[in-house]
């Protein structure tokens, strides 16, 4: 082991891996995969890219709900809010939870609010003030399951979906869900999505199976990020 490793396993950090996550493929099969330092870096400067992109910036403030195994997805966005030194508060994405959220939007400036599930937004959407209050929120990240109960109550939001090990939001034109396109490819099978690992990653595989089914749009997105967008049918 070479002194760096020695004094990064001295400090209680991993010399070569940032985390160790878990997804399920579309047969059900889990399928465990490394995570590196350099890629989690990579991740957070797109992270970076794409709240910008959404028009968020210093002072402002942004609820994120997200359990502790989704920080592979979520932890690149919530070092680029402190990067960006936007202020965030937490929740859990589950409906026993749904108070504490609800608390946050009554009583803070929240200007977005990122990963908000199925569970939480029906609890959200059963308090007509807080729709209000929703409706006033700029961006909302809804995951799929999340997207029809919001939409019902009148509330657009932005879809984040966690497809594999890859995260892909929408940007605020709302034209399909972005992927950084030096880390990962999309492409359409008979069955349903795949996900082709390009970048330099400890996890390298190709043409998961996602589970999802949509289309992948090669133009461009007015709002300049590069690559496709994939928006799925849910």
């Amino acid at each position: 082991m070479s002194r760096d490793s020695m004094a990064a396993a001295m400090a209680g950090r991993h010399p070569q891996l940032a985390g160790i996550a878990q997804f399920v493929q579309r047969d059900g099969a889990k399928v465990t995969f490394d995570i590196g330092w350099p890629e989690l870096e990579r991740d957070t400067l797109w992270a970076q890219r794409l709240i910008e992109v959404c028009g968020l910036a210093g002072g402002d403030h942004v609820l994120v709900t997200g359990r502790n195994a989704e920080g592979p997805w979520l932890n690149p966005l919530v070092d680029a809010l402190r990067a960006g030194r936007i202020t965030f508060s937490t929740a859990e994405p589950y409906g026993w939870d749904a108070k504490r959220s609800a608390t946050f939007l009554s009583l803070l400036p929240i200007n977005a609010v990122i990963g908000l599930s199925g569970e939480s937004a029906q609890g959200l959407t059963a308090d007509e003030q807080i729709v209000e209050r929703l409706a006033k929120v700029p961006l909302i990240w809804a995951r799929p399951d999340g997207v029809g109960p919001l939409r019902e109550v009148g509330v657009e939001p932005a879809t984040i979906a966690m497809l594999g090990p890859a995260l892909a939001a929408e940007c605020s034109p709302r034209s399909g869900l972005h992927l950084d396109p030096d880390e990962w490819r999309v492409e359409r099978a008979i069955d349903g999505l795949t996900l082709t690992v390009v970048g330099d990653r400890a996890f390298a595989r190709r043409d998961i199976a996602l589970g999802v089914d949509g289309e992948v749009d090669p133009t461009p997105c007015r709002c300049g990020l590069p690559g496709p967008r994939v928006r799925l049918v849910y």
